[in-house]
């Protein structure tokens, strides 16, 4: 077993607009991006949100791009478009064990 956590809290590369903090939290509590702007917007105006995400743009790693973190609802998506694939005789049944393994851990 890895010992690092494959769902880290990370700036996203692919989901940004300034510097990726938004979309790396709405990637990591599998949410909306669009929410955690808002709320940040909400946050400047009463008067810490600016100095937050300067703060969280220094303090969060960046992510690696090209691979998105997989939430649980993320995964359970897949592993039904899996079986489903399965169902049609696309991939075989070692293929679809294969990826429900890799999915799940």
């Amino acid at each position: 077993m890895s010992t690092s956590s494959p769902h880290r809290l990370t700036r996203s590369e692919t989901d940004r607009r300034i510097a990726g903090v938004c979309g790396g939290i709405a990637e990591y509590y599998d949410v909306d991006p669009i929410l955690i702007r808002v709320g940040f917007i909400v946050a400047a105006f009463i008067g810490f949100g600016i100095l937050l995400y300067i703060v969280l743009w220094i303090v969060m790693p960046k992510g690696t791009p090209g691979i998105p973190v997989m939430g649980p609802r993320h995964a359970s998506s897949a592993i039904h478009i899996a079986e489903s694939r399965f169902a049609r005789g696309e991939i075989t049944a070692a293929d679809l064990a294969q990826i429900r393994q890799d999915l799940e851990s």
